[in-house]
């Protein structure tokens, strides 16, 4: 069954990318197209801005002029996604909708109504600067979605390679990979796990390591040793979890002292990934800023199309 997508669509660059990596990825999908609108101001604070020298009646009409305007423009914007949706070979559809608070709000309510499998979001701007200025609507969605969410960076080309999915065994790693199978069919994919020596990135574990007394070095060797099974396993489990998936499936254990998304973001780029599909513990959006999350650190940081996957809350 081809998939149900809500893409939100501004008309800006990053939303013409999202529209071309929703169309690559999902071929034969269904998708709605929306575009928000910011209401007119309201007549009190406009009779005010305007000094009160307009009529109460008179900044009424004026205010009905231009949410008139604004409402014209939002389904002209909607339609031109629509149309280049289409364009790309999926049945497509244009709506707008108006935004009292925030645009993620009414993004999220139009994605539950029409049962959405992937809410679609381009991510502004280029740059880690640019993508992590806080309440940015991707940043909003990633936090508050409760269904898949694709983040698309603006970029020049969409690379046409394997899924590659983080796979740590946690329950939101299954569930990534459970969602990768549903959404990305037949799909190659590479698992790729990260994981860290504690002796060789750190000074206390590399004087272990060359440490004069026999037994000292055989201990740690034993246990990096061990640190590298476990890590590979982990990706077997991963690799036999996605085939079942019905997904094209490899795997690679990664060791890196950097940040498990600095790790997953660079294997992408070496991979020529299309796609990075991550879990997500759902544990909301102060967490994920605390903690630096790793889905959090792809959205902001990757120059590759990243999909998040929810695992519901208890």
């Amino acid at each position: 069954m081809a998939a149900s997508l809500l893409i939100a669509f501004d008309g800006s660059a990053a939303a013409e990318a999202a529209v071309r990596a929703a169309a690559t990825l999902f071929p034969g999908a269904r998708a709605a197209v929306l575009t928000i609108h910011e209401p007119a101001l309201g007549s009190v604070p406009a009779f005010r801005a305007g000094g009160g020298l307009m009529s109460p009646e008179l900044v009424e009409q004026n205010i009905g002029e231009l949410e008139r305007e604004l409402v014209a423009e939002a389904e002209a914007t909607a339609a031109e996604g629509a149309k280049l949706v289409a364009a790309m070979g999926l049945a497509a559809e244009s709506a707008v909708a108006r935004s009292a608070r925030q645009p993620w709000e009414p993004i999220l309510a139009a994605a539950a109504e029409s049962e959405a499998d992937v809410v679609v979001c381009g991510s502004r701007g280029r740059g880690a600067v640019a993508r992590s200025v806080l309440g940015s609507t991707s940043s909003s969605l990633l936090h508050h979605a409760q269904r898949p969410v694709l983040i698309v960076p603006e970029a020049e080309t969409l690379p046409d390679g394997p899924a590659l999915i983080a796979y740590d065994g946690s329950p939101a790693a299954r569930e990534a990979i459970a969602a990768a199978g549903r959404l990305l069919p037949g799909r190659a994919a590479h698992v790729v796990h990260a994981w860290e020596s504690p002796y060789r990135r750190s000074v206390s574990g590399r004087a272990l390591r060359r440490a004069p007394v026999s037994e000292i070095r055989e201990v740690t060797a034993d246990l990096e040793t061990l640190l590298r099974e476990t890590a590979e396993e982990a990706v077997a489990e991963g690799v036999e979890l996605a085939r079942a998936a019905g997904l094209e499936a490899a795997g690679e254990a990664v060791e890196s002292g950097s940040a498990a998304w600095r790790v997953l973001a660079a294997t992408a780029e070496t991979r020529d990934a299309a796609v990075v599909v991550v879990g997500s513990q759902g544990h909301g959006a102060v967490a994920s800023v605390l903690l630096g999350s790793v889905s959090a650190g792809l959205v902001h940081h990757a120059e590759r199309p990243t999909l998040v996957v929810r695992t519901p809350s208890p």
